[in-house]
């Protein structure tokens, strides 16, 4: 019930709370008890009185015949209803008369008659005749009215000291509401630093002590603000210098260089193709030489802003400008709609031409890249075909190298797809969660979950990453190709969807260590995908170990507002968020001051050129940027011992990398055939640490 603690007012409010309603039945019990030792003086003082009145009354009475005449004065008294007791003993201990009330119906509560008993003595008076004793006279009062103002007595004081103990509650109430009222702001401030969000408190308590811990965590907010924009600041400079172009403020050669070699690396884990394209300003020396080079700067930013319409178009495209004359883009782009784009470049390209630009505005070669072909190897073949399309005129500029890869026509995509999303319509999108695992057993024949640990300096577990790929009749997949054709043909969903109930039914197997599944741009924004996502969880996560959802910086950005909404859902059920390819997009880190996310990953075309003095200085700012606002950063792509050590010198808090631990199939570590109710922890010693032992 108090996982979370319990706060200080509710604390407070229990402690007088109970202090109150203790001294409400002190004082109550007292009061009636006073009371009632004063009613017990009463009943013996009334019963003394009595029977020294009527002894004397008896004494001429006492002979034989004069009993009777002392029996009816005793009657007379006893009829009152005031006496409990009245009895007459001779001499010669013979009892002559006795009068007894029966116990009657007090009107009063038999559990306030049994906590408040009173005991009314008998008392006793000698009945003399003459100069001799004639005998004992005993009375007793009759405790029944004294009961009935001892009732009526406690009734009173209960009303009377509930409305003190009623209007103290009230004071105390707007006292303590006066007094912590202040101290809410303080808790809702410190929330805000844990979850990122460092904002200034306004409020100004009375209490001296709430004023100096408000003070204190303002100074530490605006030491850390202040700390945070310097740095984000000296990064984001040091940034423009390094891989910004000046004149058009594109990302220049040295970016594109990262770029290449960061997605080169990402075929080991998706085997995605990409695309580089060259942009030759053709009529750049003309215009230089005639015009002057204010004209021919001019003319290149009018080539970056047509050749920038284009790219935003594009699917995970970026330009570059390269060299004086030449833009370069690289694209993860299908084979399908690669000939559309180059198209569309060739129209626009041709619509800028004109008198005024003698060789044309522009030329442009498209091609694919293999793996692990060199930058220099694709960039031979672009130039070899702009000095063909310049010569011969051509339009067009897409190079087709020799390919290693399979091409599907669209009705072979709509089979593949259909395997891929029917089964999770019609067989898991509406099962009992006591089926799920059940349900997704026919999913090992189309998907691979890989895993990939991120390890700290200590060679421990920080968390392992896992991500899907898609196989059919032997063949692996591109995933881009999977994605781009389920978006294409409508099942974009249904395809995310299937994927995360494979990942959850292959996570079953796993306790205690944190997962990391990966969550696309589409799906996060997705509201649609986002409730169904976190219900599926809240079915089923009590079978599976503790997670950790990961989406790229570009995702991120793409809405601030959805992404702060799906991380406050993700917190809420206690899951991590990790944010990849931190520092692509060579803009503002801001962003993330106010998302409350728990590990950045440095976006790996860093990793590659951390060889150069300024990526280190650049990346050690980014150290100090996450770490100062309490955010763990991981180098991923660490593909050998060297890379590894620089890291390990700036204090990157995780690495992950081929150089470390290979990709590895989960099937080699928990087989396909495995009891549904098997778990076990996942240790170093299941991954390989051999570039050529990844287990498939």
């Amino acid at each position: 019930m108090f996982k979370q603690g319990m706060s200080l007012r509710l604390q407070l409010y229990l402690l007088i709370g109970c202090l109150s309603i203790f001294s409400f039945s002190t004082a109550i019990y007292h009061n009636v008890s006073n009371m009632r030792s004063y009613l017990n003086e009463q009943l013996s003082s009334h019963a003394q009185g009595a029977a020294h009145s009527l002894g004397l009354s008896m004494s001429p009475y006492m002979d034989e015949e004069g009993l009777v005449m002392a029996q009816t004065m005793t009657n007379a008294i006893f009829d009152s209803g005031y006496y409990q007791h009245i009895s007459f003993t001779d001499i010669d201990g013979v009892k002559q008369f006795e009068r007894v009330n029966p116990e009657s119906n007090f009107a009063v509560p038999d559990w306030f008659i049994s906590g408040f008993t009173l005991h009314p003595p008998v008392m006793t008076s000698e009945v003399s005749d003459g100069w001799r004793i004639a005998g004992i006279l005993e009375v007793q009062s009759h405790a029944g009215t004294s009961y009935y103002a001892l009732w009526d007595h406690a009734v009173s004081t209960f009303n009377v000291t509930l409305v003190q103990l009623l209007v103290a509650f009230l004071l105390v109430y707007f006292i303590l509401k006066a007094v912590l009222t202040p101290l809410s702001s303080i808790v809702q401030q410190a929330e805000s630093v844990i979850q990122k969000r460092f904002s200034l408190n306004t409020v100004r308590p009375f209490t001296s002590e709430l004023r100096t811990v408000v003070n204190a965590i303002n100074r530490m907010v605006e030491n850390i603000q202040r700390s945070f924009n310097e740095q984000t600041q000296l990064a984001e400079t040091l940034s423009k210098e390094v891989y910004i172009d000046p004149h058009t403020g594109l990302p220049n050669r040295r970016a594109l260089l990262k770029k290449f070699e960061s997605i080169q690396a990402e075929y080991e884990r998706h085997g995605d193709r990409f695309y580089l394209g060259l942009v030759s300003m053709t009529s750049l020396q003309v215009i230089n030489d005639k015009e002057g080079y204010g004209c021919g700067d001019a003319y290149i930013l009018q080539g970056a802003t047509v050749l920038s319409k284009q790219i935003e178009q594009m699917h995970e495209s970026q330009l570059y400008r390269i060299s004086g004359s030449e833009f370069a883009f690289i694209s993860l782009l299908t084979e399908e709609s690669v000939k559309v784009i180059d198209t569309q470049f060739a129209n626009s390209l041709t619509i800028e031409n004109g008198e005024y630009f003698k060789n044309g505005f522009a030329k442009h070669a498209l091609t694919r890249v293999n793996h692990h072909e060199s930058f220099t190897d694709a960039v031979k073949r672009l130039d070899n075909q702009l000095v063909h399309n310049q010569y011969s005129e051509a339009v067009n500029g897409l190079v087709d190298p020799e390919s290693i890869y399979k091409n599907h026509s669209r009705e072979e995509w709509v089979s593949i797809l259909t395997r891929f999303t029917e089964y999770f319509k019609n067989e898991i999108s509406h099962c009992d969660p006591k089926d799920f695992s059940i349900k997704c057993i026919p999913f090992d024949k189309i998907f691979d979950l890989m895993l990939q640990p991120v390890v700290d300096n200590k060679q421990t577990i920080l968390y392992v990453e896992s991500f899907v790929r898609f196989k059919i009749k032997g063949e692996t997949l591109s995933t881009l190709d999977v994605f781009a054709m389920a978006e294409r043909l409508g099942v974009i969903q249904e395809l995310e969807q299937a994927v995360i109930c494979f990942i959850f039914y292959k996570l079953q197997h796993i306790e205690h260590t944190q997962v990391a599944i990966n969550i696309s741009k589409r799906a996060m924004h997705n509201p649609v995908f986002t409730d169904w996502l976190f219900d599926l969880y809240q079915k089923l996560h009590k079978t599976l170990p503790p997670l950790l959802y990961e989406f790229n910086e570009s995702a991120a950005m793409l809405s601030l507002a959805s992404t702060e909404l799906f991380i406050r859902r993700a917190k809420q059920s206690n899951i991590d968020i990790v944010i990849e390819r931190f520092g692509s997009n060579l803009s503002s880190f801001c962003y993330i001051r106010n998302l409350d996310i728990d590990f950045v990953k440095i976006d790996a075309s860093y990793v590659h050129d951390i060889a150069e003095a300024d990526t280190r200085f650049f990346v050690q700012t980014l150290t100090q940027i996450c770490h100062g606002i309490g955010i763990k950063i991981i180098a991923p792509q660490v593909e050998s011992a060297t890379i590894g050590a620089y890291f390990t010198l700036m204090n990157i808090d995780g690495l992950q990398g081929n150089g470390l631990y290979a990709v590895q199939n989960l099937s080699t570590i928990i087989p396909a055939n495995t009891p549904q109710s098997w778990t076990c922890t996942l240790h170093l010693n299941d991954f390989s640490n051999s570039l050529d032992n990844e287990a498939e």
